[in-house]
C-alpha cells in the first residue's frame, strides 16, 4: 500500500463489518492489504443477525445484513463497509459505490457432516440450509431429502449439526477457508451444485462524495481490487438483477475469465421444489460482463416461458 498518502495517521480509516467471525474475519482481510495504514474494524449487529426464526426471504431479504452498514457509511460513521458480494442486493445505496473486490475465495459449496458425497446421504436425511438456491438443487437431485431451515453465524450452525438436529448441513467453503475450521466436509461440485451470484467474493463499499477524504479512501481500497474477480461478479450480478432476483428466488450464476480475455458464464433458475430448471452458458470480452450478464438473464427467461416461472 504505497499509492496513497497516509492521512489517516491521525484519525484512521474506519472499516464497517458485521460482528460475526466471518465477517470479521473478511473484515481483517481488507485491513491486511491495506496495511500498513492506520485501519480500524468496527463490528456492528444488524436486523438480519437477530432474525434467525424465519428464512431470509421472509424476514426482508438479504438487505437485511446490508442495509445497516450503508446507513453507517453514509452517516459517516465509517469510511468503508466490507460485505461479503453474495449477501449485497443488486442497487445498493445511493450516494455509495464499489471501490474493491478482492481476489475471489472458492466458490463451491461444502456439505458438512461426514457424507462423502451428496448421494451417500441416507434416504429421507435432514439437510439444514437457509438458501433457496441449495434448498431447490438439493430437491432436483434428492426429492426424498427434507430441507429443514438453519440460520445464524457459522459456529451456531456447526452446533446444529454437532447437536444432532440435522444429518448434513451445507456451507459455502469460502466460509470454511475463511475461518480456518477443521469440520469434517466435502466440496461439491459446481456441476453438481452451482454456486451463486458473487458466492466467495468480497466486496468493498465506499462514499461516492468527493471530498478529499473520500477520494483518498477510494483510491487505498482500490488498490485491492482484482480486476477478473470484478469482471466475474460484475456479469454474475447484472443477471441476478435482469432477473429481478429475489430471496425467493433460486438463481446460480458463476462467470470465470479466461486467459484470452474473455469471459465465460453458466447460469441456472430453478423451482423452489427443484422440479424444474433452467440452464444456459455464453461468453463475451471481459469488458462486456454486464450485457453477458443480461443477455444470458433474457435467454433464461425465454426459456422459462417468462417471468412466471420466477418465485
Amino acid at each position: 500500500m504505497t499509492n496513497v498518502p497516509d492521512i489517516f495517521a491521525n484519525a484512521p480509516l474506519v472499516l464497517a463489518s458485521r460482528a460475526s467471525a466471518l465477517a470479521m474475519a473478511q473484515s481483517e482481510i481488507v485491513r491486511d492489504g491495506l496495511a500498513p495504514l492506520n485501519t480500524e474494524i468496527r463490528g456492528m449487529t444488524t436486523r438480519g443477525d437477530h432474525i434467525l426464526d424465519r428464512s431470509l426471504a421472509d424476514a426482508g431479504g438479504k438487505g437485511l445484513f446490508v442495509k445497516e452498514l450503508e446507513r453507517r457509511l453514509l452517516d459517516g460513521e465509517c469510511d468503508a463497509a466490507v460485505h461479503s458480494m453474495k449477501d449485497m442486493e443488486t442497487v445498493f445505496a445511493d450516494g455509495t459505490r464499489i471501490v474493491a473486490v478482492l481476489p475471489r475465495e472458492d466458490r463451491r459449496d461444502a456439505l458438512v457432516g461426514g457424507y462423502e458425497s451428496l448421494d451417500a446421504l441416507p434416504h429421507g436425511a435432514v439437510v439444514g440450509t437457509a438458501s433457496v438456491r441449495r434448498k431447490a438443487i438439493l430437491l432436483m437431485r434428492r426429492p426424498d431429502l427434507r430441507i429443514e431451515l438453519l440460520r445464524g453465524n457459522v459456529n451456531t450452525r456447526l452446533a446444529a449439526l454437532a447437536e444432532g438436529r440435522y444429518d448434513a448441513i451445507i456451507l459455502a467453503m469460502a466460509g470454511l477457508r475463511r475461518l480456518g475450521l477443521d469440520v469434517d466436509h466435502v466440496p461439491i461440485d459446481p456441476l453438481v451444485m452451482p454456486p451463486a451470484a458473487a458466492q466467495g467474493a468480497i466486496a468493498i463499499q465506499a462514499r461516492s462524495d468527493d471530498d478529499a477524504r473520500s477520494r483518498m479512501v477510494a483510491a487505498a481500497c482500490a488498490e485491492l481490487n482484482c480486476p477478473d474477480s470484478a469482471a466475474e461478479v460484475t456479469a454474475e450480478r447484472a443477471l441476478l438483477g435482469h432477473l429481478d432476483g429475489s430471496c425467493h428466488t433460486p438463481i446460480a450464476a458463476s462467470a470465470h475469465m479466461g486467459d484470452d480475455g474473455r469471459l465465460a458464464i453458466s447460469a441456472m433458475i430453478l423451482s423452489p421444489d427443484g422440479s424444474a430448471a433452467h440452464s444456459g452458458d455464453a461468453e463475451a470480452p471481459a469488458d462486456e460482463a454486464e450485457r453477458l450478464g443480461r443477455d444470458l438473464a433474457a435467454e433464461l427467461l425465454e426459456a422459462a416461458g417468462g417471468r412466471d416461472f420466477l418465485a
